[in-house]
């Protein structure tokens, strides 16, 4: 008989901006959802800080699957647009690394910094998923744009997908 392999949780992160309307969003998505009832297992915390911290966060608690969720400009796609993609694990180039990780220690907090830093050090499991979403408000202020609110809930069916559990659980 092999002994069975207790695969770790499941942590559904979200990065934002504070303070900064739409690019505050997975810090506010998961203060919206965080009392929804979520399957065993499954982590729901705000990753809003340096990205070294996030990367001994993973380091911590080593989860089998991480979904992360934010809102980053890419100016490619019309607000509100969603981008869900399973991160490529390949190590940026050391050159960004080091740019990355020295933002991020001056207090540069967003998804691709911590994207970087992580990914550099292997604390990401091979499944991993990033749900993004196109901002169209990047001023100082609380609340999303209309185009931002009208997709969190398509967000939020999104990460239930991605966990495995694609209705609510009660």
């Amino acid at each position: 008989m092999t002994p069975s392999v207790i695969a770790g949780p499941i942590l559904v992160g979200g990065i934002g901006l504070p303070w900064l309307r739409d690019l505050d969003f997975g810090t506010q998505f998961i203060v919206r959802v965080e009392h929804e009832p979520w399957p065993d297992g499954v982590l729901l915390e705000d990753l809003s800080y340096a990205a070294h911290r996030v990367l001994h966060r993973l380091q911590e608690i080593v989860p089998s699957k991480v979904v992360l969720v934010g809102a980053m400009p890419r100016d490619v796609d019309p607000p509100g647009t969603i981008r869900r993609y399973t991160l490529d694990l390949t190590p940026p180039p050391p050159q960004e690394v080091h740019e990355r990780l020295t933002e991020s220690v001056g207090g540069i907090i967003d998804l691709d910094h911590t994207l970087a830093v992580v990914r550099h050090w292997g604390a990401f499991p091979d499944d991993t998923t990033v749900i993004e979403v196109e901002p169209a408000d990047r001023s100082f202020g609380l609340g999303f744009s209309d185009p931002v609110e009208q997709v969190v809930d398509e967000v939020l069916r999104l990460v239930r997908e991605e966990i495995g559990t694609p209705e609510v659980v009660r």
